[in-house]
């Protein structure tokens, strides 16, 4: 096998020599983008925003945040000394808005805490964060109570790639043929992902030729941060959909996807540590791993829904007040990116999941969706 110059592509190959010929995508992935050395999200170059590969939505407008604080107000209420802990915090831009927000209202949390692992990310949040009383912590806290907050953080989550072959499950695996990455086909790397994929073949009648993923890094992580809540609510936000959804039959190719400089695309095995990749959230799954660690699922929505039961057209008529017709034009196209369809506003949704509490949520007033899991 002919090595490559390219550290991090010379990383994943030695992977493959020491597998004899393949790996999982999981594993390619984890190395493409948490390498600690030449991973995309620890690279120097790694941005998000208009400067970056990718946009979320606090980068978009303040009113993402501003309508997590409408919601967070009727937690406070309800649990004394509320805290926020808020996990891959990306720019720092949720927490500035958000505490900006609490502060306007006279209602500052007694404490807001960073879960960040990306030294990098961590760098940047604290410098616009300053002249806050943010906290930044190493690892979760073993007993909290009050509110976390995680945007965009599950569909970074490494996944496995399955294929149905017409009398056997297979595994998409990685291989370096003729000087570069390829898929390849093998046998499922261990017997939990051969029982999940054939157990979602059976479930969802899927035909051979049918590709997806499947996230077995999700379960883990989801039962980490609820063992970690004592009491409060954990908000996940992300790309996804309930499991029917997920593994539709039509949906035959799954929902793998990389972005470089605004673009996405299908290739994982180009601009490898210098483009993102993502995959879209089973939250079927995390329902079902919440459960498993002892929460209750409060509520399951569209972006657009939840922002929208929490004040977002009265938000917005307020930041109207004064503005130029240019800003109020921008204004206009930011409610549009959080709330259309075609953009965040059917494809992204909002997930609750509570332990001890026991109020139906702000956010999910005018839609819940939770029969779609």
């Amino acid at each position: 096998m002919k090595t490559c110059s390219n550290p991090l592509i010379h990383a994943i190959q030695q992977k493959i020599i020491e597998q004899e010929g393949s790996i999982s995508f999981d594993q390619f992935m984890a190395c493409a983008l948490y390498h600690p050395e030449f991973g995309y999200y620890n690279s120097s170059h790694f941005d998000i925003g208009q400067k970056g590969d990718f946009i979320t939505a606090p980068e978009i407008s303040p009113l993402f945040a501003q309508c997590f604080a409408r919601q967070g107000l009727q937690l406070f209420e309800m649990l004394p000394n509320c805290q926020i802990l808020e996990l891959g915090a990306g720019t720092g831009r949720f927490a500035k808005n958000l505490l900006e927000e609490f502060s306007r209202l006279g209602q500052q949390p007694p404490a807001y805490f960073i879960y960040e692992p990306n030294l990098g990310a961590r760098k940047k949040q604290q410098a616009l964060l300053s002249a806050t009383a943010v906290q930044w912590l190493d690892h979760l806290p073993p007993h909290f109570t009050g509110i976390v907050i995680a945007n965009e953080v599950l569909d970074a989550l490494p996944v496995h790639c399955f294929y149905i072959d017409t009398d056997d499950v297979k595994e998409r695996g990685v291989s370096w043929e003729n000087d570069h990455f390829a898929w390849k086909l093998i046998p499922p790397t261990s017997d939990t992902l051969k029982k999940e994929i054939i157990k979602l073949r059976d479930l969802y009648e899927l035909d051979a030729g049918y590709a997806s993923e499947i996230n077995l890094n999700l379960s883990s992580f989801i039962q980490s941060v609820a063992t970690s809540l004592q009491t409060g609510v954990i908000f996940f936000i992300d790309y996804g959909y309930g499991q029917r959804e997920y593994y539709h039959p039509e949906r035959s190719q799954g929902t793998l996807t990389c972005f470089h400089q605004h673009r996405h695309h299908a290739d994982p095995f180009v601009a490898i540590g210098l483009q993102d990749m993502t995959a879209h959230v089973d939250f079927t799954r995390v329902a079902e791993s919440a459960v498993e660690a002892g929460c209750d699922v409060l509520g399951y929505t569209t972006q657009a829904a939840f922002l929208l039961a929490c004040g977002l057209l009265e938000l917005a008529a307020e930041a109207e007040k004064g503005l130029s017709a240019t800003e109020e034009f921008q204004l206009h196209q930011a409610i549009k990116l959080l709330t259309l369809p075609t953009e965040m506003g059917e494809r992204i949704k909002v997930m609750a999941l509570g332990k001890k509490v026991d109020l139906p949520l702000l956010g999910f007033n005018l839609q819940d969706r939770r029969r779609d899991l």
